[in-house]
């Protein structure tokens, strides 16, 4: 007989080690999302698995009493089992023979978690294989593990899951909340969660409920002068003709937030809903107007944060053709937008400023022949009207000399492009001035609000703090010029609110788009269709700009944007009359200007006499000299590089490699080239004449 006992005993365990429930069928049963706008409130609820209301709390924040009264009913040897109670199988069974029907279960708490994701049988062979898996799990589960999951699982009718669902559902508060009368009511709904709901068979609940109570009474729990107590207390039941869970339509931001940190259970988003409500309507009048336009989308991010506080991707979620798609993601062409970029990196380059003549002519190429909007060319212009009246040809020119590979990289390096887009200069060429590239309405955003100064980090989320990006933008001073010559023009439509803007409009008329920027704000307006039609109608200073006016007027309708500077980022200097440029000695009149503090503006060339003028020195590379180099080595990134030694007279000067400023150099100290050709310029300051020469670095592999 003992052996008989022991080869059982083995065979049990031998049975339970190979039946374990997949870790995939616990897995996939997740919890519902809740998102919530920055002030706290409830704005959707994602439902979970199987389409369920759940809404997971730890056990240690349900009620006690409610643990007790559950087990007290369902299991009141839990804590003594390990999974399957065989003296409460012994007792149902002998209880079954005596009566000819079921008087009581012999199912534990851990075999109706098993439930939970195997479904229901009444068969012998599906009641052993429940009571392995119970065996099994309370192998790897503490007991307060698997209450836990016990609770928040549970079923209380339809597609409520869970006790905290259940709750919030029934009572419209949370589990923490419930009175003991709300407690035991719930806690005999998972005997029959359709049969006894109270929202459609409250006589059912009520009648379901003193059973319970009977069962207290009866296991020892409760006494009847305490169930008469609370019987008393009131079953604080919500409203059951109005939905509880909020869900919107609309669920891009949502879809943009969950992507940024997937996993959570609940996402405090930067949305200000009621923002969000507004810049709809202002999109939606702005679309009206325009023949042959039907979507628009606009961003609008608070630079002090760096949060999105809006962000409408389209006009209609709920139209059948392309509602759903989000055009503030969708890439397209950016027409002009970029062009701020490359004057930027050309101010942090020392080539211009503000006032630096740039030439609006003609220009030739074998394949590419770029003109005006208005197909007028004007001459000589300052950078800042260039900017402003978004030239074609100023900014080519422009483009071409500050080096197509070295924007592409700032763009890239500022996440401004479409991914993959790392290093295709040659084949963008100098399109890449007027949009001969993809960007999208975030991205590009969230590039001016740099301009501006705005924050890194997780733009969708109020609850994830700052951070820094990938490269910083430039200097401050930098982008205080640039934003500065982006105000030299009033917005349209916005009634005198000082902003920085700039617009694009997509070759064919296809994407018309707005950037606006004040110290506080950034708004980001794009119209056009999803489908890429085109409209004549599409152009950015009359279809995006006044739109994003409307926005900014909104932001700020209690106080006007304040732009201030701290005297120390820009620097009052005399410049060349002629070329905009720093004056030189041979340059006949001077004008008035502005210069970034640190960064010295290359001196003007154009009034030079053919031989220097009394006084003024010539800058010397004494070595390199021009001409080939090989590759001696590699930097950190792998990228083979020869490192040589600069010598200059004078001792201390400025120091240019292909009109990037890097800094001032002693003579004497390295200077490292990639492969390829280089210019590198140097010049002694005030009163030295600039030097130049030219090298090519070539591989050494």
């Amino acid at each position: 007989m003992l052996a008989i006992g022991l080869l059982g005993w083995l065979a049990w365990g031998i049975a339970v080690r190979c039946v374990e429930l997949p870790p995939e069928m616990v897995e996939r049963v997740t919890p519902s999302v809740c998102y919530y706008d920055f002030s706290g409130r409830l704005l959707h609820v994602e439902r979970g698995y199987d389409y369920r209301w759940n809404f997971p709390i730890p056990l240690k924040e349900l009620p006690p009493e409610m643990i007790r009264y559950v087990l007290a009913v369902e299991d009141r040897n839990f804590y003594r089992h390990h999974g399957f109670d065989f003296w409460a199988a012994f007792r149902a069974t002998r209880q079954l023979l005596l009566n000819g029907h079921i008087l009581s279960g012999a199912s534990t708490i851990t075999m109706q978690v098993m439930t939970m994701f195997t479904g229901r049988e009444r068969t012998l062979r599906y009641k052993v294989r429940q009571i392995l898996l119970a065996c099994q799990w309370e192998k790897g589960h503490s007991k307060e593990e698997t209450l836990e999951f016990y609770f928040n699982h549970l079923p209380f009718g339809g597609k409520i899951y869970g006790i905290e669902a259940a709750a919030q559902y029934y009572f419209g508060h949370s589990a923490r909340e419930l009175n003991r009368n709300e407690m035991i009511l719930l806690s005999g709904l998972p005997q029959g969660p359709g049969k006894y709901r109270p929202d459609r068979y409250p006589v059912r609940a009520i009648q379901r409920r003193d059973v319970v109570l009977h069962l207290l009474i009866r296991n020892g729990v409760l006494t009847e002068a305490e169930a008469t107590e609370i019987r008393h207390e009131p079953l604080r039941y919500r409203r059951f003709d109005m939905p509880y869970w909020p869900r919107q339509r609309d669920t891009h931001f949502f879809e943009m937030a969950r992507k940024s940190a997937p996993g959570r259970r609940e996402y405090p988003l930067a949305l200000d809903s009621e923002l969000q409500n507004a810049v709809l309507v202002a999109l939606k009048r702005g679309q009206e107007r325009l023949s042959g336009v039907k979507d628009a989308a606009a961003v609008v991010i608070e630079n002090a944060t760096g949060k999105i506080r809006s962000c409408v991707g389209t006009l209609n979620f709920a139209d059948p053709v392309d509602g759903a798609v989000n055009a503030a993601l969708a890439w397209r062409s950016p027409g002009s937008a970029l062009k701020p970029f490359i004057y930027g990196e050309a101010i942090y380059g020392g080539m211009i400023v503000a006032e630096t003549k740039l030439k609006d002519e003609k220009l030739l190429f074998d394949d590419y022949r770029p003109g005006n909007f208005d197909g007028v060319f004007r001459g000589e212009v300052p950078a800042q009207e260039a900017l402003a009246d978004s030239l074609n040809t100023p900014a080519v020119r422009l483009l071409q000399k500050v080096g197509v590979q070295r924007v592409l990289d700032l763009l890239n390096r500022q996440r401004l492009l479409r991914p993959g887009v790392v290093r295709q200069g040659e084949r963008l060429g100098l399109s890449l001035a007027i949009g001969g590239t993809e960007s999208n309405l975030v991205a590009l955003t969230r590039g001016y609000a740099r301009l501006a100064g705005a924050s890194e980090g997780n733009p969708w989320l109020e609850d994830v703090g700052e951070g820094r990006g990938t490269q910083e933008l430039w200097t401050p001073g930098v982008r205080e010029m640039l934003l500065k010559m982006l105000r030299h023009r009033p917005i349209p439509g916005g009634g005198g609110l000082e902003a920085a803007w700039k617009t694009g409009t997509s070759n064919g008329n296809r994407d018309a788009w707005c950037f606006a920027v004040t110290p506080e704000w950034t708004v980001g307006v794009w119209m056009g269709n999803k489908s890429g039609a085109a409209s004549p109608e599409l152009i950015g200073a009359a279809a995006a700009a006044p739109v994003a006016a409307v926005i900014l007027q909104l932001l700020h309708r209690e106080t006007q944007p304040v732009w201030k500077s701290d005297g120390e980022t820009l620097t009052q200097t005399v410049l060349c009359a002629k070329t905009g440029l720093a004056m030189g000695a041979e340059c006949p009149e001077p004008m008035s200007g502005t210069t970034v503090t640190g960064i010295p503006l290359a001196v003007c060339q154009e009034c030079r006499q053919g031989k220097l003028a009394p006084g003024l020195q010539k800058t010397r590379i004494l070595s390199p000299q021009p001409g080939e180099y090989l590759a001696n080595g590699r930097n950190a990134n792998g990228v083979e590089i020869v490192r040589m030694v600069l010598r200059n007279q004078p001792a201390e000067v400025h120091l240019y490699v292909d009109g990037e400023y890097r800094g001032r150099h002693l003579s004497g100290d390295k200077v490292e080239l990639s492969v390829g050709g280089h210019r590198l310029n140097v010049w002694g300051g005030d009163g030295w004449q600039p030097a130049e020469i030219f090298l090519q670095v070539k591989g050494g592999d």
